[in-house]
Formats: C-alpha cells, structure tokens, sequence
C-alpha cells in the first residue's frame, strides 16, 4: 500500500517526464492568456514601435562617432533584413526618410531624449515579462530607466560593430586576399539567407537572454531561462518565415486600406511580443516543474506519517 501511495504522489521519470512536456508548453498558452499576456503583447508592439524611430536616430548619433552616416544606413538595412520583406517595406522608407533630415550630438539634450523614447520599449516589455514571471518590481524607477537605456545602448553599439564585421569586414577581405576562390565564397549568393538568418538568430537570442536575465525583476540563471529564449528564436524564425509568405498570398489592403502597411508591421510586432512573453511563461512553467519534482514547491506539502500535513 505504501508503494503504491509513493508511486502516486511521485511517478516514475520515465512516464511523468512526456506529459510533462507536453503540459507545461499548454500550460504556458494558457497562462498567456489567463493573465492578459496578448493585451500586453499588443501594448508592446504600439511602444516598439513609437521608439523604432528615436532609436534609429540614436543610432545615427551613434554611428558619427564611428563610421559615419554610411555605416548607420547600412546598419538600418541588416536591422530589417530579417523581417518580413512587406513589413520591411514599410517601415525602411520612413526611417530613411527621419534619419535623412534628423542629425543629433549625443551629448545634448536632443541625443538623451532620442534615447530616452528608445527606451519605451524595453521598459513596456519589462512590464510584460514580470507579469509572465509572477514578479513585482522593486527596484526604483531611475534604476530601471539607466538598465533600459544601457540595454539600448549596448544594442545599438553591437548593431554597428555587426554591421562592421557583416559588410565592411568581408568587402574589405576580399579586396585584399588573392585567391580567386576565397573571394568567390565571400561573394556566394548562397551563403546570403543562411548567414543572415543564422546571424539573426543569434542576436535574437543574445538580446533575449539579457532581457530574461536582467531586465525582468527578480533573479533567474542561465539554465531557466534558456528553453524560453531557444523556443522564443526558433518560433520567431519560423513565424517570420510564414508571415512573409502569408502576405504574399493575401492583400490587407482590403481590411485597412490606406493603413495596410501599418497595420502588417504592428500585427508582426504584435505577433513577436507574444512570442516573447510566451518564452517566459514556459521557462515559469518549468521551474514550477522543477519545484514540485524537488517538493519546494509553497504549494506542495508531502503528507507525515500520521496523515496530516506537515
């Protein structure tokens, strides 16, 4: 009787861990939407795209002390190259056309204020990621903006050294190696969408271990937050991919008119901050996993032997 009572309340690794799986992926879609996680998505989306702009102007302040206008043009372009080519369409025009007219010195004024919207973003998604965690902010406001703005900076500092590495690296190699067939595998066309994506992939992922590391409240390591950043990169590849090909067979322009290439960058954002809170609701699920297999869990009391709880 007692092993069949253990086996109950602790079954075998082997037939818990599927379910498991299985469980916790559902779980987390649930919670999304049990705690309002696609009204924060759609309020994530709206600040990204209200800071896209301040951004990029903070990036061509950023790219003078270095490289030059050419180099945050170029910057821009591998910004949206792993976007949907529509929603890409729709955004590079007027970002160009904002970066054209709009120079700023980061060390004015103007320069902190470019970097302080930048931060809309990051902070909205702060707030989405200590609602997908079950966390309460307890650092100061003023603590939370310098991260936000840090994590802006070092965003846009890493842009423009990839960028460097991406286009001005390899056009500068090929000028100056000999070999007939290295210049050719530097120019090989089909190296171009597996590079990018991968490339992108990377980033992707590096941005999102910071922001589940540090920028959502409380502590967290390595290991739980990274099946939430893996499946956070895969999905977003996988959707982009998807989306692109769904605009190519549609036309939005019958529901949103005028409005069409708009409303395809916001429904994609949209779409990524899901994603994103998504990751964090599973790396929640399985740590809560993890806890109840420990039995540290507050809510999981193993019974004493008298029958009642400790």
């Amino acid at each position: 009787m007692a092993r069949v009572l253990a086996e109950t309340l602790h079954p075998r690794p082997s037939i818990r861990l599927p379910m498991k799986r299985f469980r916790t992926v559902f779980s987390a879609i649930y919670r999304l939407y049990e705690h309002s996680g696609f009204a924060m998505a759609g309020a994530v989306a709206f600040a990204f795209v209200v800071s896209l702009f301040p951004f990029c102007i903070f990036l061509g302040g950023l790219a003078g002390l270095f490289g030059g206008r050419e180099l945050a043009a170029e910057a821009i372009h591998q910004l949206f190259q792993n976007l949907p080519a529509d929603v890409a369409e729709a955004l590079v025009p007027q970002v160009e056309a904002i970066m054209g007219r709009t120079r700023i010195d980061l060390l004015t004024f103007g320069g902190f204020l470019a970097l302080f919207f930048a931060t809309s973003a990051v902070e909205t998604l702060r707030a989405a990621l200590n609602g997908a965690y079950r966390v309460v902010e307890t650092r100061s406001y003023p603590a939370c903006l310098g991260l936000s703005m840090l994590l802006v900076l070092v965003s846009a500092g890493s842009m423009l050294v990839l960028t460097w590495a991406v286009v001005v690296g390899p056009a500068f190699a090929a000028q100056m190696i000999e070999p007939s067939w290295v210049k050719t595998l530097l120019d090989s066309t089909w190296l171009g969408p597996t590079a990018r994506y991968t490339l992108g992939g990377v980033v992707i992922g590096a941005q999102l271990l910071a922001f589940h590391l540090w920028l959502a409240a409380g502590k967290r390591s390595l290991s739980d937050v990274l099946p939430g950043v893996v499946f956070s990169v895969v999905v977003w590849l996988t959707i982009a991919g998807l989306y692109s090909y769904y605009l190519s067979i549609s036309n939005y322009a019958r529901f949103y008119a005028g409005l069409s290439q708009l409303m395809i960058a916001m429904i994609f954002f949209q779409v990524t901050a899901v994603i994103i809170i998504l990751g964090a609701e599973l790396n929640r699920g399985i740590m809560e996993f993890k806890k109840l297999a420990n039995g540290t869990h507050p809510g999981f009391m193993l019974p004493t032997h008298d029958g009642n709880e400790p």
